[in-house]
């Protein structure tokens, strides 16, 4: 799997469980181990000669000062060699003990540089990190380890914040479809096998955020441009349908990763969540004690010029965990497709067809799926109109989803409320949550959004219906209306 692994030390008890976890992998792989320290000799005499002139005055005669740049040249170049071995003595000892292949290096100058410099000369297949150094800064990574991770690399990343211990932890992997999952999928799988585990998929979208964006463009927008784009019923259709097209989607992806993981023997779990992506895949890890959390370089939206995608670079910033980021895998991997199911032809009576052409175009085809597999699931050959409702219903959608007006007199009515006379203003406005699982920032949004507009008990804003207004219905919304949550 890994054929030479590369190290960066410093002394901290990271960089010591960055050692364990390299003996660990290179054991079971008879991985050559390099081990690296970079030390800052020439950083230390300008910041030195930066500071001659702080001296006191009996040290400003330029013999004596000759003498201790000559002192402070040899202390720093001999001592920081001996600090370097030591950094370096405890991989090649544990190497010895293991009979593993080791290589030690030294170099002076910036550590960072030297270090990418070495990848790119020596070619490893894996590269270990501590996630920090000797100076600990929480909620982040350091310094070194960010700067390596940032830079455009063909070798996989492991990023050491815990021991290297899988007793009872899982490797959890993130799938969005995309090749470079399933790269990270199938290290995944050599990795729990080596140190008998089980991987965990796991797959996250985010619907809500969507939502926020529809409203926003439908509320800029002159009329007569949320008329020509329609975004009243594009936005009912997408929260309504779109996100159940979107969980299937992902949840596909995670079942091709299943056949992958099962032609190389091995069983893996599911899961599809909402939400935030880089935060659920962090919440998914800390609740089911994560191993190691492994994810690809890249996305399914991976741009040419991006050198890490957002969601592997969050969550390698904020994780728990310890990480590993895959960038390529050895050969191109064969994405498998799904065993196809033969579908039984449906009938559609003209007053569904009518029915179903109150969706808009764009969604209409994933509409007519679902409702064709809910009516093959009851042994139904034909679509009717109380079958459509049914399936609104069950989609979330309402009872009168399908009744909908057109979106020109919706957004007439709103027009319309809007220029009520003499409404009075609300002092408070109480709104009930009526999706649970939205997340708190559209509270937000909804507050930019409500401030001057004429509001009614009932009414829906954005994740939120309003369940009372005070004194009374309809009022106007102003700075000075509290807004209570539910």
């Amino acid at each position: 799997m890994y054929e030479k692994i590369f190290l960066a030390l410093d002394g901290s008890i990271y960089s010591d469980m960055a050692i364990d976890a390299g003996i660990s992998i290179g054991n079971n792989n008879a991985s050559t181990l390099i081990g690296c320290h970079v030390y800052g000799a020439k950083l230390h005499k300008v910041r030195f000669n930066e500071m001659e002139p702080g001296l006191p005055d009996q040290y400003q005669e330029e013999e004596k000062l000759d003498y201790l740049r000559s002192t402070h040249d040899d202390l720093i170049k001999n001592g920081m060699n001996l600090i370097s071995d030591a950094y370096l003595a405890p991989l090649i000892k544990k190497a010895q003990e293991k009979g593993l292949n080791f290589e030690g290096f030294a170099p002076e100058g910036r550590n960072y540089v030297e270090i990418l410099r070495l990848i790119k000369d020596l070619k490893p297949n894996l590269v270990i990190l501590g996630g920090f150094g000797h100076g600990v800064v929480k909620n982040t990574l350091g310094s070194l380890t960010q700067r390596i991770l940032l830079h455009d690399s063909d070798t996989d990343i492991l990023i050491i914040k815990k021991p290297f211990n899988f007793k009872y932890r899982p490797v959890v992997v993130g799938i969005d479809g995309s090749e470079n999952s399933y790269n990270a999928l199938k290290r995944s799988v050599e990795i729990a096998k080596i140190f008998n585990t089980k991987v965990n998929t796991v797959a996250a979208y985010d619907p809500y955020f969507h939502t926020g964006v529809f409203r926003t463009i439908a509320d800029v927008l002159p009329l007569e441009y949320q008329k020509k784009f329609n975004f009243v019923a594009q936005e009912k259709i997408h929260d309504e349908i779109i996100d159940k097209g979107l969980e299937k989607l992902y949840f596909e992806g995670l079942e091709k990763g299943e056949l992958i993981a099962q032609s190389m023997d091995m069983q893996i779990s599911k899961k599809v969540l909402m939400g935030k992506v880089y935060s659920k895949i962090l919440n998914y890890a800390d609740l089911n004690n994560a191993g190691l959390i492994v994810l690809g370089r890249w996305g399914i939206h991976k741009e040419s010029s991006s050198l890490i995608g957002s969601n592997a670079f969050n969550v390698a910033m904020s994780c728990e965990s310890n990480i590993l980021i895959v960038s390529k895998s050895e050969g191109k991997i064969e994405i498998p497709n799904l065993p196809t199911i033969e579908k039984i032809p449906i009938n559609w009576t003209n007053e569904a067809q009518t029915m179903i052409k109150n969706i808009p175009p764009f969604a209409r085809k994933m509409a007519i799926a679902a409702i064709e597999d809910y009516a093959r699931e009851k042994g139904l050959s034909e679509i009717i109109p109380e079958l459509v409702g049914e399936v609104a219903n069950n989609l979330g959608m309402g009872e009168n989803m399908m009744d909908m007006k057109p979106s020109d007199e919706i957004l007439q009515e709103k027009k319309d409320k809007k220029e009520i006379k003499g409404a009075p203003e609300a002092e408070k406005v109480i709104l009930k949550k009526i999706k649970k699982l939205a997340p708190n920032f559209h509270k937000n949004i909804l507050k930019s959004k409500i401030v001057g507009e004429i509001v009614e008990k009932g009414e829906k804003q954005l994740v939120y219906e309003i369940i009372e207004i005070f004194p009374s219905s309809p009022a106007l919304v102003t700075e000075k209306t509290i807004l209570e949550f539910k």
